[in-house]
């Protein structure tokens, strides 16, 4: 039994990537269905997050996606291939005026498929969704925020 509480939305996450192989595999889910299902059941999906690091479950936002690794699949060095340079976009994400050039920067990588993708999704949104994804983004990237 674990000490923490579990939430439906965890529970939804962890059978959907045992389902697909985990920990096996590296398991992607559609990022909308994940942060709607923690939505619905009054969580953010940062908590889930780091409530399934607890259990081992290592979930990161890639894209559209929320892809998971177990702590076997975690690659601690860099790669050699091009992907290398994944996540170096986030370094500078710190504060607002790095988010917004690093997210700049970022965009200006993204091939006009993605980028139109992107603003799809964005747009969609409501307001409190946008605000919700503001707030996972600088808890997740900001050590000093919690």
């Amino acid at each position: 039994m674990s000490k923490t509480e579990s939430n439906p939305a965890e529970e939804s996450i962890k059978h959907s990537i045992r389902k697909n192989g985990f920990p096996e595999k590296i398991v992607r889910l559609p990022f909308k269905p994940v942060y709607d299902a923690c939505k619905n059941h009054g969580t953010s999906l940062s908590d889930v997050l780091d409530k399934l690091q607890e259990e081992q479950i290592f979930g990161k936002i890639i894209g559209n996606h929320v892809e998971f690794r177990s702590r076997e699949k975690i690659d601690f060095k860099a790669p050699d291939e091009k992907a290398t340079d994944e996540f170096s976009w986030i370094k500078g994400a710190a504060n607002l005026k790095g988010f917004q050039e690093a997210a700049k920067n970022a965009m200006g990588e993204m091939t006009p498929e993605k980028l139109d993708e992107a603003r799809k999704m964005v747009e969609g949104m409501s307001d409190e969704e946008k605000m919700n994804m503001m707030k996972m983004f600088t808890q997740r990237f900001d050590p000093g925020k919690k």
